[in-house]
């Protein structure tokens, strides 16, 4: 079975302005909407993970506003936190010396998810990563 092919559910899905605040308040959505579910267990790993993809949206993509939607996955017994943002430009994981303090949030990630993944948005605008 693909991830594809798993019936999914659409636990909360919105838009949110660009702006850091907005990191705060979407950890705080991600955590109560699993709490409401039943779903508590996945709460940490989504909100890190969570917490990393919207700063990224605002910094790297320079979204103005950004989507976040939070799906169960019901044939894997997941979840998957999903952010789209107006780039058309891949995220890109970088590899950082122990002594950096930033750079690291897709390894981050990567490293709490089963599977990474990116496809472009169909109303994506082009625009330069920094």
């Amino acid at each position: 079975m693909t991830i594809a092919d798993t019936e999914t559910m659409s636990l909360i899905a919105f838009t949110m302005p660009g702006t850091p605040c907005s990191v705060r308040m979407a950890r705080f959505y991600v955590r109560t909407t699993l709490a409401f579910h039943d779903l508590g267990d996945y709460a940490d790993d989504a909100e890190t993970v969570t917490s990393e993809l919207v700063s990224n949206a605002i910094k790297h993509a320079s979204a103005a506003r950004f989507e976040l939607e939070i799906v169960r996955l019901e044939g894997f017994r997941a979840v998957a936190v999903i952010v789209t943002d107006p780039s058309s430009q891949p995220p890109v994981k970088r590899h950082v010396d122990e002594f950096s303090t930033h750079g690291r949030g897709l390894v981050v990630v990567d490293a709490l998810s089963f599977h990474l993944g990116w496809r472009p948005n169909a109303y994506a605008k082009p625009c330069t990563r920094s």
